[in-house]
């Protein structure tokens, strides 16, 4: 085994906790994991790892090197998948983090049709609406909706994603139609907490631009749930379109303002800023650009 090999099979014992489980990831037995961890240990003259029947945990030495190998790992797997990409179809696992609501709605049919079209892909999705830390949480990818902080990510733009304020017709028979932004302050709103200022509404319309401060007897968190308690009469929501394009055509819901553009905000692919990109993450998000080439 080269010492590459060596360092794979000590950070795969350090992320497992076992020898018995990163030899099996390496394909080799646990008797000839152990002799090349004991052999690395002697090469660097540091102990790596304590050993006991019941747990193997990093030392400080281990701990050290880890945090100076792992990065050095990935990005020499990049840079060999890199040079082998032009020939060979993307292949391996891609961990992708997404909004809970958008995933399951938008993004899973997408990621089926990818792993339609290259087979040799296995798709770890993990959804969640906070702020997902892709390097420390081990992602590739990031789908998000918003207004991105600044990092040292690389964000790549794929389309618009536009807000539509709806009510039900039950809703606005008994409280009226709102015929300017400044009236939603007197209409119960429903308060999405996913959203960054969820009280704070900014709407635009042949160039005025309108800020106001909405309050409601309803907060909840997500697109889809706000979507549905309008359906059911309980406020005005102010969501992605996409949340609100099954109700509208159905008629459960009905535009409000629809002659006012509230805050549009766009669709991203982020991902970690590695000098080298796999071709897995590429095609993933060439794929995701060529679908969502629109608006959201």
């Amino acid at each position: 085994m080269d010492r590459i090999d060596a360092l794979r099979l000590f950070c795969s014992v350090a992320e497992l906790g076992s020898f018995t489980k990163a030899a099996d990831r390496e394909a080799m037995t646990p008797g000839a994991a152990s002799k090349q961890i004991t052999a690395l240990e002697q090469r660097l003259q540091a102990r790596l790892f304590e050993r006991t029947t019941r747990s193997v945990r990093l030392t400080d030495a281990g701990a050290a090197l880890l945090d100076r190998v792992q990065p050095w790992l990935d990005e020499y797997d990049a840079m060999e998948e890199g040079v082998a990409s032009a020939r060979l179809a993307p292949a391996g696992v891609l961990r992708v983090t997404a909004p809970v609501d958008f995933g399951a709605r938008r993004l899973i049919p997408i990621i089926a049709d990818f792993m339609t079209e290259w087979p040799k892909v296995d798709v770890r999705l993990s959804m969640a609406d906070r702020m997902v830390d892709l390097v420390n949480e081990g992602f590739d990818v990031g789908v998000r909706i918003g207004n991105l902080p600044d990092s040292a990510l690389i964000a790549r733009r794929l389309a618009p994603a536009c807000m539509s304020c709806v009510a039900s017709p039950a809703y606005v028979e008994r409280n009226g139609m709102p015929h300017h932004p400044d009236d939603l302050a007197r209409h119960d709103m429903i308060i999405d907490r996913n959203k960054p200022s969820p009280q704070l509404l900014k709407f635009e319309r042949e160039g005025e631009e309108v800020e106001v401060r909405v309050n409601g007897r309803l907060s909840l968190n997500g697109a889809v749930a706000a979507v549905s308690a309008a359906k059911a009469g309980l406020g005005v929501a102010c969501s992605p379109r996409w949340a609100a394009v099954d109700a509208l055509e159905r008629g459960e819901v009905i535009d409000v303002l629809a002659d006012w553009s509230p805050e549009h905000r766009f669709l991203w692919a982020v991902f970690p800023s590695n000098r080298y990109m796999t071709h897995r993450v590429r095609a993933f998000v060439d794929y995701l650009a060529g679908r969502f080439d629109g608006v959201v």
